[in-house]
């Protein structure tokens, strides 16, 4: 696909902004301006205005979802907003409002258009030669997140209405008991509608009307619930429970026939199709960006994922890995990240109709890159197109870690006297007096403000001591010791403790040492530049004659006295509080 080719289908695109930000504000206007401009009528002229109304709490389904879905699926976002002002026609007897009536004309207007441009990407796509390709058959899914999240919906969907009966019958209940009295209205401190009995009781009810101080209402009064009473013309409404119903069940009904377009993409057989030549490349965000043939034109993004699981994982961690640009990574890991990425990289052929919310495969050499969800096109706003942000190249990767300089590790021919620990930078004097000083002042700051009652800067007092505390003792009970069988890493509140069996590979470089232990590695800084070689060949030597044969003592964690002294400190202060508030 060439460059011009692709600007001519990027131009197709209906900007992601009209219908991102433009149409939820329209919306937010439209509900603002009918909240204002809609005159209450009080429920003693009218009854049914405060009467149940199963009619208006569906209409809440269109209503919310011509909302929420313009961020996730913006076609049906267009047809619930059409769907909601015909409803609103019908529950209003055919009157039209007119901030609906252009919130309904704009969701039209962007659903043709999205239509037209879905229509022409497709013709654009449609021109250019294809290579047949063979499509290896798709590993089975089986059950999705989508499926069982669908499931939890329509239970609860079922749930909503069961506890919309439930509410129903008792209320039932209390009405086939109750008797009419009249109450006198009045209000309490907060607004409330409170009530007057005839024997002298008062109530607190919530209702939907006003109703002025001295009125008489008439109540229903249950003789056997002391705690029941209701208003003769707002009788209880139970029927929101109809709106949750729909919503759920409304979006079961989406994620069941997502998960059908997923499968659908994903044939468990193989089969030649044609292929159009594009470029691909992971991005940051997980997704595989797709270009011009050149490189030169973004086309959109889409999340895919691999037949194999293992395989899957690897790459996704490797994205993830490179996207955090971690220091503290070792330089053999990130060119391992480097290289699996650059497998999914370059070339590849695009099967499948090119046009936003299809579901496309991709074929980079014999790997098939099965499509987790629906192509889109770039964000846009008025000022800008969303921006990409590409992994480092492997070449990128290489000249980030020059500077590293690792080294090989011959291990050392004369071993220290063990357990021997490793000669680590030492703290600084004044971390040590530091420490002191906020074991010291922490507990005495809270318990002072705690004997004021400022309840807030005692909390902050001892948290901002405990911060402090870690981040102190992080550097001064730091410590490695390595023994015959084992290493020792003292860090935060738990000392690792690593066999040397289990660790595969000792890497050093600037002033730093990297031990490898199967996809995980632990990192030992802090060292001299010029101790690291020595520390990482007595390292070498040390899980070279550990390899005994016998199986290896998995990795654990101990508390150390880092662990003690911060455990002791949060005693401390809660001790001085609790002695300062008895005293």
């Amino acid at each position: 696909m060439t460059s011009d080719l692709a600007t001519r289908w990027a131009n197709t695109v209906v900007p992601s902004w009209l219908y991102r930000w433009l149409m939820p504000a329209v919306w937010l206007a439209a509900t603002v301006v009918t909240f204002a401009t809609t005159e209450d009528v009080p429920c003693t002229e009218d009854p049914t205005i405060c009467a149940p109304d199963p009619a208006f709490a569906l209409t809440l389904v269109p209503f919310v979802a011509s909302l929420v879905l313009w961020w996730w699926r913006p076609g049906l976002a267009a047809v619930a907003g059409v769907g909601f002002f015909a409803a609103q026609v019908c529950y209003d007897g055919g009157s039209v409002v007119p901030e609906w009536a252009l919130f309904a004309t704009g969701c039209l207007a962007l659903g043709v258009w999205m239509a037209v441009s879905r229509h022409k990407q497709a013709a654009l796509t449609a021109e250019p030669p294809r290579r047949p390709v063979m499509v290896p058959a798709a590993r089975p899914l089986g059950p999705t997140g989508r499926i069982v999240v669908a499931v939890v919906l329509v239970v609860v969907g079922a749930a909503a209405l069961g506890v919309m009966r439930w509410q129903d019958q008792q209320e039932q209940t209390h009405v086939r008991r109750a008797i009419e009295q009249t109450a006198v209205a009045g209000q309490t401190y907060d607004g409330d509608l409170e009530l007057k009995l005839p024997d002298g009781n008062r109530r607190v009810v919530s209702v939907l009307d006003n109703y002025e101080p001295g009125t008489s209402i008439a109540v229903l009064i249950d003789p056997a619930d002391d705690d029941w009473v209701r208003l003769r013309i707002e009788p209880a409404d139970h029927t929101g429970w109809y709106a949750v119903a729909g919503g759920a069940w409304l979006l079961a009904i989406i994620l069941v026939l997502r998960d059908i377009r997923r499968r659908r993409a994903r044939p468990r057989r193989s089969w030649t199709a044609p292929g159009l030549p594009v470029r691909v490349s992971p991005d940051a965000s997980l997704d595989f960006v797709i270009r011009s043939a050149d490189g030169d034109v973004v086309l959109g993004l889409v999340s895919i994922d691999l037949d194999d699981p293992s395989a899957d994982d690897r790459l996704s961690a490797a994205i993830d890995g490179l996207d955090d640009e971690e220091e503290d990574v070792p330089p053999s890991v990130r060119d391992e990240w480097s290289r699996t990425v650059s497998r999914y990289d370059g070339e590849a052929l695009l099967v499948g109709e090119l046009a936003e919310g299809s579901w496309l495969t991709l074929m980079v050499g014999d790997t098939a890159l099965r499509p987790a969800g629906p192509l889109r096109a770039p964000r846009r706003t008025p000022w800008s197109v969303e921006s990409f942000v590409p992994l480092d190249s492997q070449a990128e990767i290489e000249a980030r870690n020059a500077w590293v300089e690792p080294g090989r590790v011959d291990p050392a021919r004369e071993l220290p006297t063990l357990p021997w620990t490793v000669p680590v930078e030492a703290p600084e004097w004044w971390l040590r007096v530091a420490l002191v000083g906020v074991l010291l002042v922490a507990p005495a700051a809270g318990g002072l403000f705690a004997s004021w009652g400022d309840w807030i800067p005692a909390i902050g007092a001892v948290a901002g001591g405990a911060t402090l505390l870690r981040v102190l003792g992080d550097d001064v009970f730091y410590r490695v010791v390595a023994s015959a069988t084992e290493l020792r890493i003292r860090r935060g509140w738990f000392d690792a403790v690593i066999d040397w069996q289990t660790i595969d590979a000792v890497e050093f470089g600037a002033g730093r040492l990297t031990l490898r232990t199967g996809a995980d590695w632990h990192l030992i800084g802090s060292l001299g530049k010029d101790q690291a070689a020595g520390v990482a060949a007595v390292f070498e030597a040390l899980r070279i004659r550990a390899r005994s044969g016998l199986p290896a003592t998995p990795g654990r964690r101990q508390l150390n006295p880092q662990a003690l002294v911060e455990g002791g400190f949060y005693l401390a202060c809660a001790a001085v509080v609790v002695l300062v508030r008895l005293v």
